[in-house]
Formats: C-alpha cells, structure tokens, sequence
C-alpha cells in the first residue's frame, strides 16, 4: 500500500501508461484464435452522413459478423479503418457491402487487403463532415443486434474539437476493439455519452493498465497538440461484474 503522501502520476504518466497496455493487448493477438493472422487488412466504411447511434450499431454489428482469422489479422492491425464520402445505395451496385447500418447511410467492407480494396477507394473521396463534429446533447441507447443480453456497457466519448472524420476513427477504434475483445456482445444495451473533454482524473480505474482487460479506452495525439495526449473514448461494460 503506498504512502498517502507519494506522488500520484500526472494525467500524461497515466495516459502514456494505458496507451501502451493497448499496445501490448495488439501484439499479444485475440486470445484462444489459434489461427494465423493475415496482415495488413484494411476496412473501409461509406459514409452518406453522420448518425452516432446508427454508427455504433453498425460498427458493433461489422466486427461480430468477422470470421475468426479475418477478426485476429484485423486486430492485429489495429483495425485500421478509412472512412470513404458516398451513398452506399448507389455504391452497392458495383461493390457490395458487407453491413449495411439502420437508415443505410452508412455501409461497411472488408477488412481486406488494401489492393483488394483499391477499386472502392479511387472511386471515392475521404469522408469530411461538420466541425466540430455535431452530435446530440443527450445520452444515446444503443442495441447492440441480436437476442437482448441483459448486458450494459457505459461508452463516454470526446467531442470537444474534434473534427467529424476523426469522431469516426476514435469511435470505430473504440467499439470494434471490444467487439474483437470480447467485451461488446450482441444484445447488449449501449449507452453513449459526449462530452467536451475527458478529463483522464474522472477515468483514472479505467485507464489503469491493470483494468486493460476489462476495460476498452481510445487515446491517441491531441488533434491541435500533437506532442501531447489525449483521451477521446472510454468503455467500460458490466460483464467483470455480472450486472444486468
């Protein structure tokens, strides 16, 4: 037990710390998979317009429908994403989709290799929406598809600055590594909260890298100080505590 006295680590200490538990989760690869891993896949999701609650639907759905090798290679590349601007009904023509989200304005392929992929990405421009990107001032209630779970899962995200392609990557990041992890299964309840700023203080048991198993956090360089940190997603389900 340490002193009461002793130096607590700054927000930068903890953060750095989190960040390379994340790290390491990576290299260590999906456990139990016992498949090999193929590299460098890529997905790719057509965005027409933004609707936070039908992205985390869709993104939840997407990683829970991959097969076990495509899912460890995916994560393994740290389900690297790019984020195309476009209909997916007038795309589906030429490219079919893999997931299409409630509302279709949103639609998902892959993960694939970038050659694979390479059609699709000429075809289309890199997806920028509003900024700061516009969300609503409430929480959201999220149904992960599939039969009600009894599960929860709390997910707090950074809005404050934050432009709409990169609201994107911090939030497919965030929900597809749970899904991948396991912490994020189908039926569960999702309740989505924004706000400006997450202070790392008000997420300190999350962030400690001894949680990291049963934690999901996104982190990543602060969009206007790029040598300083910054924590735009947390995720926390109830399963390590078997709530319903």
């Amino acid at each position: 037990m340490s002193a009461p006295w002793a130096l607590r680590p700054t927000d930068a200490e903890v953060l750095a710390a989190a960040a390379r538990a994340r790290v390491r989760a990576v290299r260590a690869g999906l456990a139990g998979s016992g498949l090999p891993a193929p590299r460098e896949l890529t997905a790719v999701v057509v965005v027409e317009d933004i609707d936070p609650a039908a992205f985390v639907a869709g993104a939840a759905s997407f990683a829970l429908a991959l097969e076990p090798g495509v899912r460890s290679g995916w994560y393994s590349a740290f389900t690297r994403t790019v984020f195309l601007a476009g209909r997916p009904g007038s795309v589906a023509g030429r490219h079919p989709h893999r997931r299409l989200a409630p509302g279709g304005g949103l639609a998902w392929y892959g993960p694939a290799t970038r050659r694979e992929l390479s059609a699709l990405s000429r075809m289309l421009r890199a997806f920028q929406g509003p900024f700061p990107v516009e969300v609503p001032s409430g929480p959201l209630a999220v149904r992960v598809p599939g039969r009600p779970s009894g599960h929860r899962v709390e997910m707090t995200v950074a809005t404050g600055g934050v432009r709409s392609d990169a609201y994107l990557v911090h939030v497919h990041h965030l929900v597809t590594e749970a899904v991948l992890r396991g912490l994020v299964g189908p039926g569960d309840a999702v309740r989505v909260e924004h706000r400006d700023v997450l202070d790392p203080r008000d997420f300190r048991a999350a962030l400690d890298p001894g949680r990291a198993a049963t934690v999901q956090t996104r982190i990543s360089r602060d969009g206007t100080d790029h040598d300083r940190l910054r924590l735009y997603g947390v995720l926390i389900p109830n399963r390590d505590r078997g709530g319903h």
